[in-house]
């Protein structure tokens, strides 16, 4: 299944040796922000604009893919944290679009879109 979603920016992190990328759900109510390694934008030809599709589940098969951990799930502030090795997925939500609970590991798969 997953969520279709439009890159809206690729930064680098002034800090830290990694891109931020930044979705929106076609429908507008999901948000991602992903920690990508540095450089990925040259091997998936990521750009602003970009339309992917999103999933995080127990399947292993796209363009990109990481395998992490959930972290953190809270109904409460419709928030979702993962942690792949370090690098942090924080989606937000107006409806929970995974199945996920804490500890759980997990694989975020995207897959570009033409």
């Amino acid at each position: 299944m997953g969520i279709e979603a439009t890159l809206e920016t690729l930064e680098r992190d002034p800090v830290f040796d990694i891109e931020v990328a930044r979705f929106k759900s076609k429908d507008g109510a999901i948000t991602l922000l992903l920690e990508l390694p540095k450089d990925l934008r040259d091997l998936t030809n990521l750009k602003k604009g970009s339309k992917v599709l999103i999933d995080l589940g127990e399947e292993a098969n796209g363009d990109l893919v990481m395998k992490g951990m959930v972290y953190k799930v809270d109904e409460g502030e419709k928030r979702i944290e993962v942690s792949f090795h370090g690098l942090w997925l924080r989606m937000s939500y107006k409806k929970n679009p995974f199945d996920l609970e804490e500890g759980k590991e997990v694989y975020l798969v995207m897959k570009l879109l033409k």
